[in-house]
């Protein structure tokens, strides 16, 4: 395993007992009646829980945040890779260019006929869509992909 993965359960598991803990003992002096021989103030338990809860929130994201950019570049990877060699070239133009593009810059690299049979694919799959645009077409990566190409 991991030991990033062993370190963040250490730390949730720590902040999750200690809270626990802390609730416990405030639990105890209330029930006694005797919550104002308390060594902690109990009103001051619930900010510095959640500003702790913060603070682990962060460093579990900090943690984590380099592990979910690769799973997330090895996942468009695949996905591309399921794709033939003149759809990823077509998917490859549309990402680098915001996710839209004319059929005619598409035409130009790929030929008329060629770009229009991908692009048929591609809209069939729904994958992408076609918009009509003046004299051309605008083909724009769908929603439900466009988060996960860029």
């Amino acid at each position: 395993m991991d030991r990033r993965v062993i370190l963040l359960a250490i730390i949730i598991t720590s902040f999750v007992f200690s809270v626990s803990l802390a609730t416990l003992y405030a639990q105890i002096r209330i029930m006694e009646a005797n919550a104002y021989a308390c060594s902690f103030s109990i009103p001051a338990l619930i900010p510095l829980f959640s500003s702790f809860g913060v603070l682990i929130g962060l460093i579990v994201y900090y943690l984590l945040s380099p592990k979910i950019e690769k799973i997330s570049l090895k996942k468009v990877e695949a996905i591309l890779e399921i794709l033939e060699p003149r759809e990823r070239e077509i998917i490859k133009m549309l990402i680098e260019n915001g996710g839209e593009l004319s059929q005619a810059k598409i035409s130009s690299k790929l030929g008329k006929v060629n770009a229009h049979r991908i692009l048929e694919k591609l809209i069939k799959r729904g994958v992408v869509s076609k918009i009509p645009l003046k004299k051309t077409n605008k083909i724009k990566i769908n929603d439900k992909f466009k988060s996960v190409f860029q």
